[in-house]
């Protein structure tokens, strides 16, 4: 070991120096003032240092460029240019660099695990979108010379069955009305979703057939609503169709 006792700072500060050791540094560092400061910036770069993830290491070519990187700037540094007559304090000038490197190292994991996380979760996002099936699609018919165009998709997602409700050439609403849907069982009208259409006429509404209980509905309709609180349909129907 070197008999340098300025030297052992690094080994100190990670507790890797012997009993013995440890105490002469300790005496040592009570004397001097340059180890004294160096210990406490290194307790300062690293106390606050926390990780939101399960460390878990990059690519090691990764780590490695980005080290060398460090190591060939801090020898660029170190070439002189021009002695000057600068009062220099004694001490590791290496170690801050070192650190800083390590530490940069350790969040380029945290980040690479954070990046693997969020890639795994779109995966997992793709995989389920993949079981999505359609249970039934049909066309909606208009009243006789209406011009009203739509159709009823049924699509069964994540073990729930979900009504997606397009529909084009609508005219357009004034006031409060709405168009609302609504799904029949037996005659019996329940409400399934409510929207008003765009400027040029389309609207779309999604509902979750699974919130109204089990049913076996029958048939699909869309009225025109004077407002969007209808518990039973007020206005005419200007599409349905048989399920």
């Amino acid at each position: 070991m070197n008999n340098n006792p300025c030297e052992w700072l690094l080994d100190y500060f990670n507790g890797q120096l012997d009993e013995v050791p440890r105490r002469k540094f300790e005496n040592h560092l009570a004397e001097c003032k340059n180890c004294r400061e160096e210990l406490d910036e290194l307790e300062m770069l690293t106390k606050d240092l926390a990780f939101t993830a399960e460390p878990v290491d990059p690519p090691s070519d990764m780590k490695q460029r980005i080290l060398g990187n460090v190591f060939e700037t801090e020898k660029e540094e170190q070439k002189p240019v021009l002695q000057q007559p600068v009062e220099r304090r004694k001490g590791n000038g290496w170690v801050k660099p070192l650190l800083a490197a390590v530490l940069f190292a350790s969040l380029l994991g945290n980040a690479y695990t954070l990046l693997s996380k969020d890639q795994e979760e779109n995966n997992a996002g793709e995989r389920r979108e993949t079981i999505d099936r359609l249970q039934t699609s049909v066309a909606l018919k208009p009243g006789e010379g209406a011009p009203f165009n739509g159709r009823a998709t049924m699509v069964e997602k994540n073990n729930r069955t979900e009504m997606i409700i397009q529909a084009e050439n609508l005219e357009s609403t004034e006031g409060s009305e709405v168009y609302q849907v609504w799904l029949l069982e037996k005659g019996k009208p329940f409400r399934a979703g409510t929207f008003v259409p765009n400027e040029d006429g389309l609207g779309a509404v999604t509902y979750h057939l699974d919130e109204a209980g089990e049913h076996e509905w029958d048939t699909v309709a869309i009225t025109l609503e004077p407002s969007d609180d209808s518990k039973i349909p007020k206005g005419d129907i200007i599409l349905s169709s048989e399920l």
